[in-house]
């Protein structure tokens, strides 16, 4: 397991889509977090209500997340479109290991990367929020790493969707719809039909249920990681079973 994550690692870092990927979530966060911040601002200069300082990264989530999914997503169909699947094989013949050193290697990076993004984010929003905070250092911490978990969890998500579907057009579209369209569809029957149970339902599906864990419900942490790993699980299955 250890020569196959470190065969993964070298191979993340050494693409420059990586760094691309972590530019770009990491712009979309200070620049969506800083507009946030400041319509935030000027609403509680009007009513001075108090503000999480993490408030402003929440609304950045959104959009980073699709990011880092895709980020997941290409450590697996990038090597389907060009082939070197058929390498990554021949030095690691278990595709099972070679799964999960890659899902390994991809959630450690997203972890940290997260993180990082999400630090960033809430410092960008300092300054315009100071005088409005209920600051606690600890648990803006436990916030942004439950941020960085959210995300990690979404990008494993797509790697093994990625690992079932080949191609990046198709799993992108897969993710998209469990992020966004699947939740807002089914939330607009529940209101048409007067269905609440499908409500219940939507909250249960990804993305709904990431906004739960991350407003500081745990349960909805395990409703996301089920989802991360009966993907995986999925991808390992179908990986053993077919041709590269």
């Amino acid at each position: 397991m250890t020569p196959a994550a470190a065969a993964e690692w070298l191979k993340l870092r050494s693409i420059r889509s990586t760094w691309w990927f972590a530019g770009g979530a990491l712009l979309t966060m200070l620049l969506v977090a800083v507009l946030e911040a400041e319509d935030t601002a000027g609403f509680l200069r009007r009513h001075g209500q108090p503000v999480e300082p993490v408030s402003s990264v929440l609304v950045g989530v959104e959009w980073v997340q699709l990011i880092f999914g895709a980020f997941g997503m290409l450590a697996v169909t990038g090597e389907y479109a060009t082939r070197s699947i058929v390498v990554t094989l021949a030095c690691t013949p278990s595709r099972t290991r070679l799964l999960l050193a890659k899902t390994a290697v991809v959630g450690a990076a997203v972890l940290a990367a997260g993180g990082l993004v999400a630090a960033l984010g809430v410092a960008a929003s300092a300054p315009l929020l100071r005088k409005y905070w209920e600051f606690d250092l600890g648990q803006v911490a436990g916030r942004i790493l439950v941020i960085a978990a959210y995300m990690t969890l979404v990008a494993v998500l797509a790697l093994g969707l990625g690992t079932l579907i080949r191609r990046s057009a198709g799993t992108l579209s897969v993710v998209f719809v469990l992020l966004y369209v699947l939740p807002t569809a089914l939330q607009g029957l529940a209101s048409s039909l007067n269905a609440e149970f499908l409500n219940t339902v939507a909250d249960f599906t990804p993305s709904p249920a990431g906004e739960r864990f991350m407003a500081g419900e745990p349960a909805f942490g395990l409703v996301l990681m089920a989802w991360a790993v009966a993907a995986v699980a999925a991808g390992v299955w179908v990986m053993r079973g077919r041709d590269a």
